[in-house]
């Protein structure tokens, strides 16, 4: 499904969306219009908001990928986080988390407490992060996915021991198969 479908399913469950990097406005811009996402990069310069949700890798000077869901009054209803920047939940997994939050809770009155200037984004801790194109991503899924196929094959001739991290490694191929195919799809709708 593409990042547009995905955006469209959340938005009929009554999710609002934002992304959060620590890069700065100006390359969350480029990612923004290359892969035609359809709501907003926000801009965590400092690593702020994923130092307080938990989900700060210091050695990486960034946010471990992550999922936070929140209800109306702000509070965290789910989080989940990546153990790599490709561990993704799957989209089904996702749409009953928010499903299960519903309608709860009456919105915040006041404003979000971190608040970060335009002078202050332009100066990320990644300023120095190139953004990889679209079209690079093809072939990184591609490759991650044949990997995962021959990971398999090696485990198959392990035991249970085997079976077990075979599960492992098809929810991972899963993940990257649907990455794979939202790029495709995204690119597509680029092209047109």
């Amino acid at each position: 499904m593409s990042y547009a479908r995905k955006y469209e399913e959340f938005q009929r469950r009554g999710a609002h969306v934002v992304g959060i990097s620590v890069d700065p406005p100006d390359h969350n811009a480029a990612m923004v219009e290359k892969l035609a996402l359809p709501f907003p990069l926000l801009c965590d310069p400092r690593g702020d908001l994923s130092r307080a949700y938990g989900v700060w890798d210091e050695q990486g000077r960034m946010a471990i990928p992550a999922i936070v869901l929140l209800d109306k009054t702000g509070t965290v209803r789910w989080l989940y986080a990546g153990r790599d920047f490709a561990d993704r939940p799957e989209d089904q997994t996702l749409l009953r988390a928010i499903d299960e939050i519903g309608d709860e809770g009456q919105p915040r009155a006041s404003a979000p407490e971190l608040r970060v200037t335009a002078e202050e984004a332009s100066h990320s801790i990644r300023r120095e992060a190139s953004a990889v194109s679209l079209e690079q991503l093809q072939p990184y899924y591609r490759g991650a996915y044949y990997a995962t196929v021959a990971l398999k094959q090696r485990l198959a001739g392990l035991g249970p021991e085997g079976r077990s991290a075979i599960r492992q490694v098809s929810a991972y191929q899963r993940m990257v198969h649907e990455q794979g195919e939202a790029v495709q799809q995204t690119l597509g709708m680029t092209r047109e």
